[in-house]
């Protein structure tokens, strides 16, 4: 090719690149995205959405207290229950003291009727046939006479025991009546405790379906301003659309414009660059006879290159004879690399089969770890669920109102097993184990020369408070605070997707709901088998041996009370002022697990804090 040639086609090639940089150099000017031209109507409905939303989450932890109301009614009912039979127990207790003393009585009598008798028989003879019977007769009637003075002492003592003994008596009988009255207030309070219960479900049940209709309002009404935020957000967002697209058509027609200018210029690039192409013909011309040139001096090269070819072949000749002598001594190397590898190989199998060895031998050990840790596992699980079952006997049915205890009337029927007081603060006169005291007659039995066998004071068979249960529970377990928090948490964990029922759940697992007449029903609550807040939290640490009464607010009186940012994993954590409304367990990184209301499930969600209580509670 002529320099001449060239140098036009270089002129094309730049005047491409002037173009190409002009109409880069015309940068469109992108619309950028402006916010929605609304009025404050989008500020009312966004107010509208929050306030309802505040609202619904108020009336939600409403019906929560309404429930907890209606468990906490239930464990009241069940500790009055509890303290009717303790104190019917006590009647049965005085009444066999006062059976004992009434045997007492008859023994001493009997005993007192004997010693008259006797001494009746030995003074049966006449004193003047003994007069007259000489000296023997007079020693006989000396004899007598001790003898009588004996009985006389005997009988002076048998009557003091009998007054004693009537004594006693009439204590006992003061103390069964003191516990036939303790009994019978006791079983008042039961029943009281009893239609308070029912009479709780019922105005509980028809507030509950009051609030929830409230709330399905507010929530519709929520709903509804949501719908038409995102109308007026969506106009909005399509009439800046239209504006967009408008900025982007003039944006267009201005490229356009300015490329029409850039094909005019490019027109005119090609004229000069024809122009150019003329003057390149001649430096072709020029081009052409250099190559002339350039054959001669191939020409020349080529003879240079046949005398180089001969001295090639002379070097291959030398070359053959190296590599000869090259491969003879690779030959010897390989041999001897073969004899050092087969012994490697050997070593190598030798080590292979150490490593197998090593190999099965920690396989072995792993297996020997894994089934230890699988007895481990299983020991843990048994200790978990004898610790809850210790638990689960202790507690009544919470969904039960009847009185499983025969009636205080009833002295005939043997004691029944007594369940634990689940809320002991309040029940303080049932967990500290009353004792029936009457007027002290430690003066006449002194003054009868009593031996101190009688007592005056009945105390009452003995009943565990929920405390008493978790030192027992708590015994079955072994293991450190981190590793009770995780049993605790993955206890209620396993429980996930189970369903909500009001009033479910023991220290075992999930139970059948409460009828309530209302919403509850209409979820289905008391046909289904599952928890609600505080059963839930109530199962979870059964199995940590820590025994807790269903009712969110007595749980919110056990543990430590700690400031609610200072929660950790495994904390407590409650709603409303007294922790009354609602419980749930804290997993830590803002999410809690919690079974929330009719219709739902146990679910992880994250954690609320409008409407907690002041403080979170700490049991581990």
């Amino acid at each position: 090719m002529s320099r001449s040639r060239f140098r036009a086609r270089m002129r094309v090639v730049l005047a491409a690149a002037v173009c190409t940089a002009t109409l880069s150099a015309v940068t469109p000017a992108v619309a950028q995205p402006t916010e929605p031209v609304v009025g404050s109507s989008v500020a009312d409905l966004v107010g509208s959405v929050a306030a309802s939303q505040s609202e619904v989450d108020r009336l939600e932890l409403e019906v929560g207290s309404l429930r907890e109301a209606v468990n906490q009614a239930l464990v009241d009912l069940h500790d009055a229950q509890a303290g009717a039979e303790q104190a019917r127990q006590g009647v049965i207790v005085a009444r066999a003291e006062l059976d004992e003393t009434q045997s007492s009585i008859e023994q001493a009598q009997a005993r007192l009727d004997e010693i008259s008798r006797s001494a009746y028989r030995r003074t049966a003879t006449q004193p003047a046939v003994t007069t007259l019977a000489g000296e023997d007769a007079s020693a006989d009637s000396l004899d007598r006479q001790t003898y009588l003075r004996t009985n006389a002492e005997k009988e002076r003592a048998a009557i003091d025991r009998l007054d004693r003994l009537r004594t006693e008596q009439a204590n006992r009988e003061s103390q069964l009546r003191l516990a036939r009255d303790l009994a019978e207030r006791r079983e008042a309070d039961a029943t009281a405790r009893e239609s308070e219960a029912r009479s709780a479900i019922e105005d509980n049940s028809r507030r509950i379906a009051e609030t929830t209709a409230e709330r399905d309002r507010l929530v519709a009404e929520r709903d509804s301003a949501q719908e038409q935020l995102d109308e007026v957000r969506n106009d909005a967002a399509a009439t800046n659309a239209a504006q967009q697209g408008q900025q982007e058509q003039r944006q267009t027609d201005a490229a356009r414009k300015q490329a029409e200018n850039d094909a005019i210029a490019a027109a005119e690039a090609r004229k000069a660059a024809e122009e150019e192409a003329a003057t390149a013909e001649q430096a072709q011309a020029d081009a052409d006879a250099a190559a002339e040139r350039a054959a001669r001096d191939r020409a020349a090269a080529e003879a240079a290159a046949r005398e180089l070819a001969a001295a090639e072949q002379a070097a291959d000749a030398e070359e053959r004879e190296r590599r000869q002598a090259a491969e003879a001594e690779a030959q010897e190397a390989a041999r001897v690399a073969a004899e050092e590898a087969a012994a490697a190989e050997a070593e190598a199998a030798a080590r292979a089969e150490a490593r197998e060895r090593a190999e099965a031998e920690a396989r072995e050990r792993a297996r020997q770890d894994e089934q230890a840790q699988a007895y481990r596992d299983a020991a843990t699980a048994a200790a978990v669920t004898a610790a809850a079952a210790v638990i689960a006997e202790s507690q009544p049915d919470h969904t039960e109102l009847a009185n499983p205890y025969p009636p205080v009337s009833d002295e005939e029927s043997a004691p029944a097993d007594i369940a634990a007081v689940q809320n002991p603060v309040a029940d303080e006169e049932i967990a500290e184990e009353p004792a029936l005291v009457i007027p002290d007659s430690s003066e006449s039995s002194e003054s009868s020369g009593s031996t101190g066998e009688s007592t005056d004071v009945t105390t009452l068979p003995t009943i565990d408070t929920i405390e008493d249960v978790t030192d027992e529970a708590a015994g079955q377990l072994t293991g450190d605070r981190a590793a009770t928090i995780e049993s605790v948490i993955a206890r209620a964990q396993s429980q996930i997707g189970v369903p909500y029922a009001w009033g479910g759940g023991n220290a075992n697992g999930p139970t059948q709901g409460i009828r309530d007449g209302g919403v509850a029903d209409a979820n289905g609550d008391y046909n289904k088998i599952g928890f609600d807040c505080s059963g839930l939290v109530l199962y979870a640490f059964a199995g940590a041996g820590i025994a807790l009464p269903h009712f969110t607010g007595y749980q919110y009186n056990h543990g430590e009370k700690i400031d609610p940012s200072q929660m950790e994993r495994g904390d407590l954590i409650f709603y409303g002022p007294n922790g009354n409304h609602h419980v749930a367990i804290y997993l830590g990184d803002g999410m809690m697990i919690e079974a929330p209301n009719s219709g739902s499930h146990v679910q992880t969600t994250p954690v609320r804090w409008s409407g907690m209580a002041p403080h979170a509670v700490r049991l581990i």
